[in-house]
C-alpha cells in the first residue's frame, strides 16, 4: 500500500476526486480552489462557494508570528480560494483545537485577527466549534461565499493561444506576506466583470506548481517568458523564488490575448498600485516550458509547495 508521501499531495486529492466525483447540483467539486454548488431552482443565478482551510502551528506559521497574524491567516486563505473563482465571501464557522495550557489572551488575540480580515471583506463569523489538543493547536476556517453563474470561473476554462497575466509580485512570502496578505476579492470581482477572463487560480502553492493545475484541468501546455515573471523585493532576485516559493496569495489567469491591451489599459486606471503582467501563453501538448532572454527553453520543473512531499 503507497504511503501519503509517495502519492504527494496532488495524488491523494486525485484519489479523493475519483470517489466524490461532481455532477447534479455539483458544478465543481474536490480538485479547483472551491466546492461551487447550484442553489435550488428559484433562487436566481447565484451559485455558492464553498471552502476550508486550515493553519496549523509549525506547518503554515511559527513562534515569529504574532497571534493576531495567525488569525488573519487563517481567515484570509480561504478568502483567498473565493476570490480565485470571481465570488464574494458571506459566513464562517471556525473550529478551533487550542491547548489547555495556552494563554487566553493569546487566543483571544488570535480571533481578533480573523475577525478583522473578516470585517474587511464583508463575512459574519456565524459559528464553529473548539476542541482541546495536547499537539500543536490549528484553526480551520469553513467559508462559505456565492457569485453569480456567469461570473464562476474555474482552473479548467484555459484554451490555447490565451495569454497568462499574474497580479502582484511573486518570492519571498516566507518574510513575512504570507502572514499579511490581502486577498483579491475585488480584483478577481472586477475582472470577471471588465474583461472574458477564463481559467483562474490564487498562487498558494506556487507559480509553477498552480500554472501546472490549470493546465491539467485544462488540458493544455504553457510556454512562460522568464524575463517578465515579476519578482518581489523579498525573493531576492531569484527567479526559482519566484516560481516556487509559494503562499504569494496572487491571481493568476488567462484571457483571449486580443483582451490584453484593453484589460491591462483599465487595470491601471481601477488599481494603480498594484502591478498586472503578463508572462506567457497557453500552448498545445501538456508541458511547461519556461523561455529566457534569447528565447532558449527547458521544461520547467513544478516543485512548488506539497504538503505530504515535504520533509518535516
Amino acid at each position: 500500500m503507497r504511503t501519503l508521501r509517495e502519492l504527494g499531495e496532488e495524488g491523494w486529492i486525485a484519489l479523493l476526486k475519483s470517489r466524490f466525483p461532481s455532477g447534479g447540483d455539483v458544478l465543481a467539486g474536490i480538485g479547483d480552489d472551491c466546492a461551487a454548488v447550484r442553489l435550488p431552482r428559484g433562487a436566481g443565478r447565484k451559485v455558492l462557494l464553498l471552502k476550508t482551510d486550515a493553519v496549523v502551528e509549525g506547518v503554515h506559521f511559527d513562534r515569529r508570528a504574532t497571534p493576531f497574524q495567525i488569525g488573519w491567516k487563517a481567515m484570509a486563505r480561504p478568502l483567498s480560494d473565493i476570490a480565485a473563482m470571481a465570488g464574494q465571501p458571506r459566513w464562517a464557522l471556525v473550529t478551533a483545537a487550542l491547548r489547555g495550557n495556552m494563554a487566553a489572551r493569546f487566543a483571544r488575540e488570535v480571533y481578533q485577527g480573523m475577525t478583522a480580515a473578516a470585517k474587511s471583506f464583508g463575512v459574519a463569523i456565524v459559528g464553529g466549534e473548539t476542541v482541546r489538543t495536547a499537539g500543536p493547536f490549528w484553526f480551520s476556517v469553513a467559508l462559505i461565499g456565492e457569485v453569480d453563474r456567469r461570473h464562476l470561473r474555474l482552473r479548467s476554462a484555459a484554451r490555447i493561444g490565451d495569454a497568462i497575466l499574474v497580479t502582484g509580485a511573486l518570492g519571498g512570502s516566507i518574510h513575512g506576506k504570507h502572514l499579511t496578505f490581502v486577498p483579491r476579492i475585488a480584483e478577481a470581482r472586477w475582472l470577471v466583470e471588465h474583461a472574458p477572463i477564463r481559467a483562474m487560480i490564487d498562487l498558494s502553492d506556487g507559480l509553477a506548481r498552480d500554472l501546472g493545475h490549470i493546465c491539467r484541468a485544462s488540458g493544455v501546455g504553457a510556454r512562460l517568458e522568464a524575463p517578465t515573471i515579476p519578482m518581489a523585493p523579498a525573493s531576492a532576485g531569484s527567479l526559482h523564488r519566484a516560481l516556487n516559493d509559494g503562499e504569494d496569495y496572487e491571481l493568476l489567469f488567462t484571457v483571449p490575448a486580443s483582451a490584453v491591451r484593453r484589460l491591462r489599459a483599465g487595470w491601471r486606471r481601477k488599481f494603480p498600485v498594484l502591478p498586472l503582467t503578463q508572462i506567457g501563453r497557453i500552448v498545445r501538448g501538456s508541458r511547461i516550458t519556461l523561455a529566457d532572454a534569447q528565447g532558449n527553453t527547458r521544461p520547467l520543473n513544478e516543485s512548488g509547495y506539497d504538503h505530504f512531499r515535504k520533509e518535516p
